[in-house]
């Protein structure tokens, strides 16, 4: 039996998972993965994406790498009125998926940035020059890509005030993640983590979930988006997705800083001190409904394949017995 596991709900990001968890450990091979979601699609680097950690060394931890709401730094704009058109540059907000993963690696993983970046650059320089470029920065600066001239500057230029957005260069130097610590003791009966941030929503179909455990016990998912629309960045190779709130006339202005909503139908469930389960639910707009009648079924497993196979969406789920892992639904 495997001592290991790696599942995500795209085929490419759940073999990168596969790949790295062989090497690496849990964190090391989910950052990985969505780092090579990144590199094939367009609109992830700029999106969300929210991971639970679990396991020996790590207790439970949640990260959020939400959208930031934009604007630090400036004034408040007049702002669109109601019936007029909203400017797409408006609803774009301030990645933290860069900055997240950088923690996350930093904080559990065991390995360094550049060599779990080294799987999406080589995809990406396939792919676009410019994407590749933009990997190669976040390797080297983590946290601080963001806040890099080069990439900056574009940013600004396609989502700041003269076209139309609120973006701002503080915005993309000051972004960090949001970490919250869990006691599993809170967690009783069921043990199961959820995002604590977590709001009831109808989930997205561009929702996107990779989990991986390893030997030692260390178990991570995340999910992430991979969204169909956006503002093109050519020169980044990157599109911008709508997750922020414009600023409307007459309306109270989102605080700036404040993550955007995003979906997360991700879950683990603990018991002491051992995370047995990491499932998460992706591609479905009733994901959360979804994921909370998978969870229903944890302690039978055949009811669990069941209910994996009868699922709306994409399940994801990797089960750990003792010292093995098992994928129970992956791409």
């Amino acid at each position: 039996m495997a001592r290991r596991a790696g599942a995500g709900s795209e085929a490419h990001v759940a073999q990168a998972a596969r790949d790295a968890v062989a090497r690496g450990n849990a964190v090391d091979a989910v950052v990985t993965a969505v780092l090579v979601a990144a590199a094939e699609a367009p609109g992830v680097f700029l999106g969300p994406v929210q991971l639970l950690v679990g396991g020996v060394g790590a207790g439970l931890q949640a990260f959020d790498g939400r959208v930031r709401q934009p604007g630090l730094g400036i004034p408040r704009p007049r702002g669109a009125k109601a019936g007029e058109a909203v400017p797409p540059p408006a609803r774009i907000g301030v990645p933290a998926l860069p900055a997240t993963l950088a923690a996350v690696l930093a904080a559990l993983g065991g390995t360094t940035l550049r060599r779990a970046a080294g799987p999406a650059i080589e995809r990406a320089r396939t792919i676009s020059p410019e994407r590749a470029a933009v990997l190669e920065v976040f390797a080297r600066r983590g946290a601080a890509a963001m806040g890099d001239d080069a990439v900056a500057s574009e940013l600004a230029a396609v989502a700041g005030r003269a076209a139309g957005g609120t973006l701002t260069e503080d915005d993309l130097a000051s972004v960090r993640p949001g970490v919250v610590t869990c006691d599993e003791r809170s967690l009783a009966p069921s043990g199961i983590l959820r995002v604590p941030w977590r709001e009831p929503g109808p989930g997205s179909t561009a929702t996107q979930v990779v989990v991986a455990a390893d030997g030692r016990g260390l178990v991570a998912i995340a999910c992430y988006e991979v969204p169909v629309e956006g503002v093109p960045i050519a020169s980044l190779g990157l599109v911008a997705p709508a997750f922020a709130s414009p600023v409307m006339r007459g309306e109270t202005r989102v605080r700036p800083g404040e993550p955007c909503p995003a979906s997360a139908p991700i879950a683990l469930r603990a018991r002491r001190g051992v995370v047995d389960v990491a499932i998460g639910v992706a591609e479905a707009q009733g994901a959360e409904a979804t994921l909370e009648s998978l969870l229903a079924t944890l302690d039978d497993a055949a009811a669990l394949l069941a209910a994996v196979g009868g699922a709306a969406g994409r399940p994801v789920a990797v089960v750990r017995t003792g010292d093995t892992a098992a994928v129970v639904a992956s791409r």
